[in-house]
């Protein structure tokens, strides 16, 4: 078992990176682990996460301190820590520098996004707008929305059966990669109106009671249609455990209203 650290010592940054399809987050309770090649989440303790953060430079700090501990030594910490890496590098989790190929630099990616670890994180305690409950403007149906929601609906349905997660996560940071800037050409009750024909559409193929994933994915694909490119989020809980999917743009949630997700901790966004 491994135990916390003395407050002010930790290990020094040993080599490891984390990998590009691996997402973490610290909770109050540790760290939590997105593997979107397997599409598995992991946790750790704090204890864990303690020796993780004092020696892979890109692993998310814990706001919380460490406690009484065991290892006395700085070697008998870093060996510890040293162990866990090890650990975590046979089960996909953990690059060592000499496998990414950029010793103490930026990680090489395999092509993908930047570092997991960076990801923008959001504080879901902070101020919401939900678009469809306290903005709600009636949307047109048309031809080319008709057009627009079944072929993003086809496309997430055939990414998330048919290639690994980790896949329809590069495409889908692939096509914001490519849009233009465009949080200044929108305004909110255009947002909602484009929100407002999805939801009328969206009863004839999808509920979205317990299909967050496919749903949020779903409307964000719709929007891209639109040159309109919102935030695609996966957060955790811990107590109890849970995962949720939504889509927000700034301070405005799309497909959701701030109770439903204000206890998650974001681990993913794109």
């Amino acid at each position: 078992m491994v135990c916390n650290p003395p407050r002010g010592e930790h290990p020094a940054n040993l080599g490891f990176r984390i990998p590009a399809h691996v997402y973490v987050c610290v909770t109050q309770d540790g760290s939590v682990l997105l593997d979107s090649k397997r599409d598995k989440y992991l946790g750790l303790g704090r204890p864990e996460t303690l020796l993780l953060a004092g020696s892979v430079p890109e692993w998310p700090k814990p706001v919380w301190g460490g406690g009484p501990c065991g290892l006395r030594q700085g070697g008998e910490v870093k060996a510890a820590a040293l162990l866990l890496c090890e650990s975590l590098v046979s089960n996909g989790l953990l690059l060592r520098d000499v496998d990414v190929g950029l010793p103490g630099g930026v990680c090489r990616r395999e092509g993908l996004e930047a570092c997991g670890a960076t990801e923008i994180r959001r504080d879901m305690r902070g101020e919401w707008i939900s678009i469809g409950d306290e903005i709600e403007v009636a949307g047109r149906v048309g031809l080319r929305d008709v057009f627009n929601f079944a072929r993003a609906y086809l496309w997430v349905r055939g990414s998330l059966a048919l290639r690994p997660f980790s896949a329809t996560v590069k495409s889908m940071r692939d096509l914001k990669a490519r849009r233009r800037d465009d949080r200044g050409a929108w305004h909110s009750h255009q947002v909602a109106a484009l929100v407002d024909v999805f939801r009328r559409l969206r009863p004839f193929v999808l509920h979205a009671e317990g299909r967050c994933l496919l749903h949020a994915l779903t409307l964000v694909k719709f929007l891209s249609h639109y040159d309109f490119h919102p935030e695609w989020m996966i957060g955790v809980t811990t107590q109890p455990w849970g995962a949720h999917s939504w889509v927000q743009w700034g301070n405005f949630l799309l497909d959701t209203n701030p109770e439903k997700v204000c206890t998650y901790v974001p681990i993913l966004t794109v």
